[in-house]
């Protein structure tokens, strides 16, 4: 007995230790989520209803804007915002009755639905959950969130409920009904009304109420124009829903369900195209309102395309045209052997702030907004242009290599019966030791591994995503020696990713890359604040020891001879080639400015039909038609070389300074820190 005894209450202590810990759990749980609330901004500036505007700026003077007149945002939504008061009483009447009818009794979440819902979950593992009322459904789309879970539908029923406390039930069903999907771009009651009955809201019969109230549960499957069957037996139901809560009586309901679907779509209008440069600042405002106000990109967009801001964006007029024409001429690019036109891109940056002066996403005529653009959304491998961001410039500022350091250009893995040697160099050879300069100026692959290993891969990587910004690397993929010291990486980067980090060879000060200063709403406040973010990620000497190396390869190297624009002013650059010579890209340099072009096809295949490397060609002239411009030409025409930075007469077999080891057969000259 006494046994017994001791288990009952050995039991009880236990689940009530349980009991108490799983309450202290829910409480913080239901803490974590109790602050939850949509931001009033993102409330208010749905309520606007105006299109969005641009300016560039004056290159000459940085607080002085000029509107982009032909830059226009048409992303194929349609939207006409309606006040409560312009809405008749049936379409209310219809939502509440079809979404939400116990909607004027409820704080934000109607329980009865919900723990239906969570029933449903639990026993017949129904994942949708459902159970959402329109308030709960306006907190839905105005953050964007819909992914399945249970941690959104806390979040979502708390902010339902807070947002119940500040708005009344007019106010709620009046943001509720301009900011639902509705089919065919039509966001809100207002759109929906003018596109499928070309008619005010207010004069929507009763039969047209139910209409709309129908698409809401599935746009796609209700939509009056491609599922007109289905959509008819949905509007019927949202009519005996209403008969059935007594909004209508049933005379009322015979006739409207009687009513036969009379649809009056207007022609749709030509939409504009927009430049390369406006479709990028398009995606990094999205980008960042999405961050900012931790809402869905999709939720983002539409703020952007009926939010009445102005945008005010970096953007270099002069040269953003240059960029336009040269790549809408398809006889300015090579055509393969079968006829097929490899594609390119190019980017133009201020190495001293980040501005993005311009940027070509294409070549052809531009034939839609936001499209495929391969300077800023595609990812391929980078190749060469990897290796002084990745092995040599953070193996110079650490001290272990200088410009006449020996190193061995022989293979890490020697070649047996059963391997080849690796990696292999460009030109198939091997010529024992030789000085880093000269292993830069012809893009050795086995000097690069081996300085890698000094510098070590795990510094390596950090330095190029933490400090460069490279994100798209992979740690998982990219850490191996063939991405790091080859550009051989698993998914690859970006093009501006890429051409923004070789800003830090100014004077060691990484730029971020940014194609629009600030964003204000329609009343002037700031809604986006993008200022500079500059970082010193090495010093001067060790970024003007890597320019004069980079100058080499203009002078002496993989580039040289081909490089018209050092006639105007001095140019560093680097050539980089992928494996099996898929993609080509050159990024270089000038006192002014750095740019950037990737050469390849949309699906890659080998390029060895065309010969060198085409994106040289491009950067060239593109570079000489910018150049042009007084603003360049007659701006800083010599890379700044600090004092402590100074050319030194150099053994070239030995790769020792020393006076005593230097004479005229075996002398060269170089840059070196002597700090």
């Amino acid at each position: 007995m006494k046994t017994f005894l001791k288990i009952i209450l050995v039991t009880t202590i236990v689940f009530s230790i349980l009991a108490i810990v799983a309450v202290a759990c829910g409480t913080a749980v239901l803490q974590r989520y109790a602050s939850s609330r949509v931001d009033d901004d993102l409330i208010t500036d749905y309520a606007v209803s105006e299109k969005t505007s641009f300016y560039c700026v004056d290159r000459d003077d940085l607080n002085s804007f000029e509107m982009i007149t032909n830059a226009k945002l048409d992303s194929g939504i349609r939207y006409k915002y309606v006040s409560y008061g312009e809405l008749p009483q049936s379409l209310i009447d219809a939502f509440v009755a079809i979404e939400d009818k116990r909607f004027y009794s409820h704080n934000g979440i109607d329980y009865k639905r919900s723990i239906g819902a969570v029933l449903n979950y639990i026993f017949h593992g129904q994942k949708s959950f459902g159970g959402s009322t329109i308030t709960q459904q306006l907190v839905k789309n105005l953050t964007g969130e819909d992914k399945p879970s249970i941690e959104r539908k806390l979040k979502e029923a708390f902010s339902a409920m807070e947002l119940e406390r500040r708005l009344d039930k007019s106010e709620i069903l009046e943001k509720y009904l301009n900011i639902i999907n509705l089919s065919h771009g039509c966001v809100g009651v207002g759109a929906a009304s003018e596109y499928y009955f070309s008619k005010n809201v207010s004069e929507l019969s009763l039969a047209e109420c139910a209409s709309i109230a129908a698409i809401t549960n599935n746009p796609s499957r209700y939509s009056p124009i491609t599922n007109a069957d289905e959509h008819v037996k949905r509007r019927n139901i949202v009519l005996s829903c209403m008969l059935e809560q007594g909004y209508i009586s049933k005379r009322e309901y015979d006739n409207a369900k009687a009513s036969p679907l009379e649809l009056h779509i207007p022609k749709e209008h030509q939409t504009s195209i927009n430049s390369w440069y406006i479709d990028m600042v398009v995606s990094d405002v999205v980008t960042d309102l999405a961050q900012k106000y931790a809402i869905g990109k999709q939720t983002a967009s539409w703020l952007l395309y009926r939010g009445g801001y102005k945008i005010y964006t970096a953007m270099d007029v002069d040269i953003q045209k240059i960029l336009d024409e040269y790549y809408e001429n398809e006889y300015n690019f090579p055509i393969s052997d079968t006829g097929e036109l490899p594609q390119s891109s190019m980017i133009v940056i201020d190495p001293t702030n980040g501005d993005i002066l311009g940027v070509a996403g294409a070549v052809g005529q531009k034939k839609g907004n936001r499209i495929q653009n391969y300077a800023i959304d595609t990812k391929r491998p980078s190749g060469s242009v990897i290796k002084p961001l990745s092995v040599y410039a953070p193996a110079i500022e650490r001290g272990l290599i200088d410009w006449s350091s020996l190193i061995s250009d022989t293979p890490i893995i020697e070649k047996t019966e059963s391997t080849q040697a690796w990696p292999k160099n460009a030109n198939g050879k091997y010529e024992g030791d030789v000085t880093v300069k000269y292993a830069i100026d012809q893009s050795l692959n086995t000097v690069a591994v081996r300085v890698l290993s000094m510098v070590g891969n795990q510094n390596s990587f950090d330095f190029l995503k933490q400090r460069l910004r490279i994100n798209s690397l992979n740690e998982k993929e990219d850490m191996g020696d063939a991405a790091l010291a080859l550009g051989q990486m698993s998914h690859g980067v970006t093009l501006r990713e890429i051409v923004a980090a070789y800003s830090i060879f100014g004077s060691g000060v990484m730029s971020k890359p940014r194609s629009y200063f600030k964003v204000t709403d329609a009343d002037g406040v700031v809604v986006l604040d993008n200022r500079a973010e500059r970082e010193q990620v090495m010093s001067e000497e060790s970024a003007a020891i890597m320019t004069k190396l980079l100058q080499s390869v203009v002078e002496n190297g993989t580039a040289k001879g081909r490089i018209s624009l050092t006639e105007k002013c001095e140019a560093a650059g680097k050539s980089g080639t992928t494996q099996n010579s898929c993609d080509r890209y050159y990024i270089g340099y000038t006192p002014t400015l750095l740019a950037g072009v990737w050469f390849g096809y949309e699906y890659p295949k080998p390029l060895h039909e065309f010969g060198g490397n085409f994106s040289i060609t491009v950067w060239d002239e593109v570079m000489n038609l910018i150049y042009e411009n007084d603003r360049y030409s007659k701006g800083e025409t010599k890379f700044v070389v600090p004092d402590t930075v100074q050319r030194l007469t150099y053994n070239a077999i030995t790769g020792k300074t020393d006076p005593a080891d230097v004479n005229p057969d075996n002398g060269e000259v170089g840059w070196f820190d002597i700090r």
